[in-house]
């Protein structure tokens, strides 16, 4: 089986933060757990009237940020389940207001990364982790 192209990464791209030392993973996987959810609810009245696409992404960045994963713009506006138009319009406004930036792929400058910035994986962390200690105490 022929082995995929080795990518020249940045040093800013995502690195695994799977840490014995910190609940990371248990993060990651709220968060794919939350969004699975999020993503059952549409059989109630459909994605369009009961979407979050920026929502959606930013959980999604989340978890590729923990796991390293490349999240393309492409993957990105999958993860929102709304049309391409609306979730780049969503992109850009989240890249205006620092949650997010774009990176070009080393090898194929056609292709494009997002990035959640610092700011934004820190806010969406502690909003997991509250997340979790309601339903625990619940």
């Amino acid at each position: 089986m022929p082995h995929p192209r080795p990518r020249n990464r940045r040093s800013d791209a995502p690195q695994p933060l799977l840490d014995a030392n910190e609940p990371w993973k248990a993060r990651a996987e709220a968060a794919s757990r939350y969004l699975k959810l999020r993503s059952q609810r549409d059989a109630i009245a459909g994605p369009s009237l009961l979407s979050d696409p920026a929502w959606d992404m930013l959980l999604d960045l989340f978890v590729g940020h923990i796991t390293g994963r490349d999240v393309s713009v492409t993957s990105a506006c999958v993860a929102s389940r709304r049309p391409a138009t609306t979730s780049l319009r969503y992109i850009e406004r989240m890249a205006k207001q620092g949650l997010i930036r774009r990176e070009k792929d080393c090898n194929d400058n056609r292709k494009v990364y997002l990035r959640m910035t610092e700011k934004a994986f820190r806010a969406v962390a502690k909003w997991i982790d509250a997340l979790r200690d309601e339903l625990i105490t619940a």
